[in-house]
Formats: structure tokens, C-alpha cells, sequence
């Protein structure tokens, strides 16, 4: 579906100057108070926030315009999702085109690692998962997604629209021969000065791009002489492009540089900080370039993209009152115009404000589109729209009546979708924030789309239903994931989230479980103890010499491999454990791994003993508990989607992550459980959890002693 067709305004509304801050290198003064969301701002990198509309009602949704089949811009949905939880808070998002409601928990189960980062990535190029999904597969904490759809509403609509797939050809054909038509009325017909305007507003019509047009436009009104002051959003986006013009986008970028020295460990942009006022008038105060900036913000929230869209028609109209000198320039003129109309509906392109036009001179489309044999055609568009706009009406209750969809909440649809909310959020006075992917050069994928839509998997289920049904999809991960561990083929992983069957050879499976440490000989049997996923009950009813071996066969593992871990605690807890006999050595040996511990530097630096101060191996967040690091510190989110990790917190509750003891043995512990998806989800288990542990002291005491002499 089209994109609303006023997002190149923002070319006009903001400064091509890279306004944000590098990667963060500490944690904010301040992560516990999220981001107000009347200071969210996008990292340019990712999107751009398209309208800001301040209603009576305090509640705010974000929208976030969907592309779909566009890898781009479902890569910057899912980096904006992204954003907005870890530097806002919001941690739940309704999504178009789904009926369920997931935490994708199976998923959470599975460490961090390359491997799940490669599934979720080709998932996503192959248009299997989206952006919100994909963010949520990779997150650090559970996210609610939440499906807004009603299932038969939305396979109505998608077997219009695969109706309407078989019928495109055939429409393209009698569009280009009708386009032709009044192509030739037109050198007929039209002097050279309306012909030069009609070429210029039917190329805007076919591109959206009000970049060019609008450019065009006020300057056709000014050599025309005709009068828009009272066109006040016309009049704001001329203000907004001459103050840009007198903005030096170098010395803006030297004057943010300077001032964000003094605040390199936030998590807010700058824009973000600016809008908030933690940056005071007082300190911008001498930096010109960003006082014009600020000045820019002001008034680009004062756009209205339905205003604007509005206003540009009326000085677009009251233009042609001049160009037009006769009747029959007039008909062709509105001919035209109807054509460009019915065109994005007949291609599925539409707006909102197309339908209206189509409803205010219905006798006159008929007309025009029965003499270009389009009738039926045009009749299953409008049919097509129908569903969408009575699923707008389901989004917007489930948005106000879903308790699952209560306080803060983004929503992710499509452009048509986005522009009915938007809507329907104006009259019932709440207020919202409209963005925008960047898009980068690519354009969407309507070949794999349209697939996607009409693909049927084993058991005649479409994969538009597995997409929807969002819990399936955990499961599905999951499922892929294994056969990525065993084969090492993605496209054998991708093929088994389709539900396919996917052969995994003899030697693959034991080169997988020898790997994974689930294969043991048992030294008196020679026999295998295992060659099944580890379940718990099987193993803590194997004898002790069976599970020291298999443990040992873990702990080698886990000595053998390169990845690196990381181990989150306190810097009170590490203190407290160094006076035993055996923490300063297995500390040491975290930073000899390659492995990091990451402290909540609950203590002031004085008191921190000199061994946990090495700048190597040590990374310190200055948050006030567990929670705070975990959700809404955007350095150890990037360092979690990165790494695999573990928990050392006595009392700390997860659903999410493995949580260890406040002992020694956690400090060798950890590395085995986070490296092993297996054991990650069995440790969660108490009496699982406090079998390995055993096991691994005893082992861990057989061997000291061996290394001492």
C-alpha cells in the first residue's frame, strides 16, 4: 500500500546536518526517567518523524509508518522499536497484519550469539520476519506484540487483493492506452504554459515527491501573482526552507560537537536533550547555528501534513484559475486529475484523501473509467478499500479499548492505514507522533510481497497466516534455530520455519551434539549416555559419574570456545566474594577469557578494590539496580544484542534470563550455561540449577589442587 504522499515534505523540513551523537561510551546520569514523549526525536540514520499532533487527551501513540517487503526500511522500524524502548520505555507494539499477542519467549531462551542473529537477519531479507518482530527476537528483555487485526476482516482483504494481483496486467495495459488518449487531447487542446504546469503536477502525482513540486508550485504563484497568505501551512514550510537556507549546516555540526562534550554518557540525541531542555537556552545561547535550529523545530511541529496536503490542492486550483481560458481546457484539466485518482486506487496506491474525491464526482469517475474499460477492475479497488478502511476501525478500538494496548504504545501499518488513524486520533483528540522510516536508495520488493501474501506452506496454510498468528512464529524460531546449530546451513534454518521438512544427516547431528557436549561415553558402559536435547529430568537421574562427565564435556567446551560472555553484577558482590580463597584467581580469569564483567557500580570508586578496577575485562554502569541496566540502558542493550549473558544477583527474578548465585562457583558457572541454549533454559530450573552447581564445584576442587602442584 502507498506511503502517505507528503513524507518528501521532510526534505523541506529538516537540515541535512548529522545531528546526533556517536555511539554512546557510558551509561545516562539518569537512565531510570524515560524519555517524555513529547521530546522523542529519531536518529536521522534511522527515520524521521513525519507530524507531531498535540491533542486534549494525555495519552500519545507513536505510528510508525510500515514499508512492506522493503529490507531497509524493516532493518530502521525495527532500530526505531529499538529506540523507543530502551529510551522511552515502550515495550509494547500493535501491529498490522497479526491477531495474536507474543512475547516471542521461546526465543528470549536462546543466548545471544552469531548464530541467532544470522536466522533473525535472513528471516527478515527473506520478508518472513518484520522489523517489530525482529527487533523483539533480538531484544534484551521481553517486548508485548500485540496483533490488532480481526482474521476474517483481514483475509477478505487479502483475497481482494490477490484477486487483484491476477487482474494487474490487464489494468496496467488499459491505463497506459487511456493515459495515451488524453496524452494526445492534450497537445490539442492545452497552451504551452498549462501544458509546462500539468507536466509538472502529473509527474508529482505519479512520484509523490512534494520536494519538487512544491518548489514549483509557490514560484508559478508568485510569477502568476496569485495569492496564498492565507494558506498558512504554505506559508510555514516557506519560513521553514528560508530559515534553512541561512543555516550553515558545518558550523551546526562544530556547534553541536562542542556543546554534546558535556553530555557524552546520555542516552538521548541531541535533538532529544534540546527538546527536553536539558539543554538550557542559557548554554545554546552562544552557538547561533543552533539557536536557528531550534528555532527549526518550533516551527517544523507546527506542520500538518493533512493541512498541507489540503493547502497545496487549493493553491493548485486557484493557479489554474489563471492558466485556464476555456471549457474544454477545464474538462481535460479535471479529466486528468480524475485519471491521476483513480489510478492509485486502481494500483492499489491510494490515500484516504483519494477515496473522498472518489465519493464527492462518483457519476463523473464511472463515466471515464467505463470509457476506458476499467469499470470492473476499478469496482474491486474500491472493494479492496472497503476492508482496509473497516479494519481502521478495528485498529482504532482495539487501540482504545485492548487493556493489553493501555499507556504508552506504538503501532506499526501501513501508509494508508497510518493516515486513517491518524484521523481518527484528530477527533478523539489523542495526541500522536507520525515516523518514518529511512528508506536508503532501495525501493519495495512488490514481487516478493505479492508472494508472500499467496504462499501456501505444508498443510495448506498460508504464510500470511503464519506470520499473523505471532506465537507460532517463537516456535518456528526456535525450531529454525536448532537445524542452523546442527546443519550450519541459514537457508536449511529458513526452510524450516517455513515448517518444511529438512534432513539433517547422520554425521551432522553428532557433529552438533559432540559440539553441544550432549554425547557422553560413560567410561564403564562405553555407551552413550545421550544423544537427545538435555531435558532435565533424564539428567539428574543419571549416575554422579554420568553427569561429572558431562559437565566436564561443557566446561571444555566452554574453555575451548572464542565467544565472548558476559557476566552482569554488582560491584558490592564482587567485593564481598574476593576475600575467599578462590574469587581472585576465577576473576582473573574472566579478563584472561576475553570475557567482560559488567558492574552496576553500586559503590563509589574509592571503595572498589585495586583487582576490579582493571580497565580491561570491566565495563561499570552507573544505574541504581538490575532493571534499570537491563531496559534502559542503550550501551548494555547494544553490548546484550552482541553478547551472550549471565546474571550473578541473589533474589533477582527473570522470566527472561539465567540468574545465578552470589557464589564462587557462578564465576565458571556462567560460562557454560550462557554458551549452551540448552542449559540456559534447564538452569532455570531450581533443582537443575542447583545440581550444576554441585557438579561444577566438585570439579572445580578436583582441579585446583592439580593446578597447584
Amino acid at each position: 500500500m502507498r506511503a502517505n504522499i507528503f513524507i518528501l515534505i521532510l526534505l523541506l523540513l529538516t537540515p541535512s546536518v548529522v545531528l546526533f551523537p556517536c555511539p554512546l561510551t557510558a551509561a545516562d546520569s539518569d537512565p531510570a526517567t524515560f524519555l517524555p514523549l513529547s521530546d522523542l526525536a529519531i536518529p536521522q540514520t534511522l527515520g524521521k518523524i513525519q507530524e507531531r499532533f498535540k491533542g486534549q487527551n494525555n495519552r500519545t501513540i507513536i505510528q510508525i509508518q510500515d514499508v512492506h517487503a522493503h529490507l531497509t526500511a524493516q532493518e530502521n522500524i525495527a532500530a526505531i522499536v529499538d529506540h523507543l524502548r530502551s529510551v522511552c520505555g515502550i515495550k509494547t507494539v500493535a501491529l498490522e497484519g497479526a491477531w495474536t499477542a507474543t512475547n516471542l519467549s521461546q526465543s528470549l531462551t536462546i543466548p545471544t550469539s552469531r548464530e541467532k542473529q544470522l536466522l533473525a537477519r535472513s528471516l527478515l531479507g527473506e520478508d518472513l520476519l518484520s522489523g517489530p518482530l525482529y527487533a523483539a527476537v533480538l531484544a534484551p528483555s521481553p517486548m508485548e506484540l500485540v496483533g490488532i487485526e480481526d482474521p476474517s476482516l483481514y483475509e477478505q482483504n487479502r483475497e481482494l487483493f490477490i484477486r487483484h494481483l491476477s487482474q494487474e496486467p490487464e489494468i496496467h495495459e488499459k491505463l497506459v492506452a487511456y493515459t495515451a488518449r488524453l496524452q494526445g487531447e492534450k497537445k490539442t487542446v492545452w497552451p504551452a504554459e498549462l501544458s509546462v504546469f500539468g507536466e509538472a503536477y502529473e509527474t508529482f502525482s505519479d512520484t509523490a515527491d512534494l520536494g519538487k513540486y512544491f518548489p514549483f508550485l509557490t514560484k508559478t504563484a508568485a510569477t502568476r501573482k496569485t495569492d496564498f497568505r492565507d494558506l498558512d501551512q504554505i506559508v510555514l514550510v516557506l519560513e521553514i526552507v528560508g530559515l534553512e537556507a541561512t543555516t550553515s549546516k558545518e558550523r551546526l555540526e562544530t556547534e553541536i560537537q562542542s556543546l554534546m562534550r558535556d553530555y557524552k554518557n546520555t542516552s538521548w540525541n541531541f535533538e532529544e536533550l534540546l527538546r527536553s531542555g536539558k539543554i538550557s537556552s542559557e548554554k545554546y545561547g552562544s552557538y547561533p547555528e543552533i539557536q536557528k535550529f531550534r528555532k527549526l523545530l518550533e516551527l517544523r511541529d507546527k506542520v500538518s501534513s493533512v493541512d498541507l496536503t489540503a493547502q497545496v490542492d487549493v493553491l493548485t486550483d486557484r493557479i489554474l484559475e489563471k492558466l485556464i481560458k476555456t471549457p474544454e481546457e477545464t474538462a481535460l484539466w479535471n479529466k486528468i486529475k480524475r485519471l491521476f485518482i483513480a489510478k492509485r486506487i486502481l494500483l492499489l496506491k491510494a490515500v484516504p484523501a483519494d477515496l473522498k474525491k472518489i465519493e464527492n464526482e462518483k457519476s463523473l469517475f464511472e463515466t471515464d473509467l467505463e470509457k476506458a474499460g476499467l469499470s470492473a477492475a476499478f469496482t474491486l479497488s474500491i472493494d479492496f478499500y472497503d476492508r482496509v478502511q473497516k479494519r481502521d476501525e478495528i485498529f482504532f478500538d482495539k487501540l482504545m479499548s485492548d487493556p493489553a494496548l493501555q499507556g504508552p504504545v506504538s503501532i506499526v501499518t501501513g501508509g494508508f492505514h497510518t493516515d486513517g488513524l491518524s484521523q481518527k486520533l484528530r477527533r478523539a483528540g489523542i495526541s500522536y507522533i507520525t515516523i518514518m522510516p529511512e528508506l536508503g536508495t532501495e525501493t519495495p520488493n512488490e514481487r516478493l510481497y505479492a508472494m508472500r501474501m499467496q504462499e501456501t506452506l505444508a498443510g495448506s496454510q498460508t504464510l500470511s497466516e503464519l506470520r499473523n498468528a505471532t506465537a507460532w512464529v517463537d516456535q518456528r524460531f526456535v525450531a529454525a534455530y536448532t537445524i542452523l546449530l546442527q546443519t550450519k546451513d541459514v537457508r536449511k534454518a529458513v526452510a524450516a520455519f517455513l515448517g518444511n521438512a529438512v534432513p539433517v544427516t547422520a554425521p551432522e547431528k553428532a557433529s552438533h551434539l559432540r559440539a553441544a557436549k550432549k554425547v557422553f561415553v560413560q567410561k564403564l558402559a562405553e555407551t552413550p549416555i545421550s544423544a537427545a536435547p538435555l531435558k532435565e529430568s533424564e539428567f539428574m537421574s543419571l549416575a554422579r559419574t554420568a553427569q561429572l562427565a558431562a559437565v566436564r564435556g561443557w566446561l571444555e567446551k566452554a574453555r575451548n570456545s572464542r565467544e565472548k560472555i558476559l557476566l552482569v553484577s554488582q560491584a558490592s558482590t564482587l567485593k564481598k566474594m574476593l576475600p575467599e580463597k578462590t574469587v581472585p584467581d576465577l576473576v582473573a580469569a574472566i579478563v584472561q577469557n576475553n570475557d567482560t564483567l559488567v558492574l552496576i557500580q553500586d559503590l563509589p570508586l574509592t571503595e572498589v578494590p585495586e583487582s576490579l578496577l582493571a580497565p580491561r575485562g570491566m565495563e561499570r554502569f552507573d544505574v541504581k539496580d538490575m532493571d534499570t541496566l537491563l531496559n534502559q540502558t542503550p550501551k548494555f542493550q547494544r553490548l546484550a544484542k552482541k553478547h551472550p549473558f549471565a546474571i550473578m544477583k541473589d533474589g533477582y527474578q527473570s522470566d527472561a534470563y539465567i540468574v545465578l548465585p552470589e557464589i564462587p562457583v557462578s564465576l565458571v558457572l556462567y560460562r557454560i550455561v550462557a554458551l549452551n541454549p540448552d542449559l540456559y533454559r534447564a538452569a532455570k530450573n531450581p533443582e537443575f540449577l542447583k545440581l550444576l552447581q554441585n557438579l561444577v564445584a566438585e570439579i572445580i576442587g578436583q582441579e585446583l589442587p592439580q593446578k597447584a602442584a
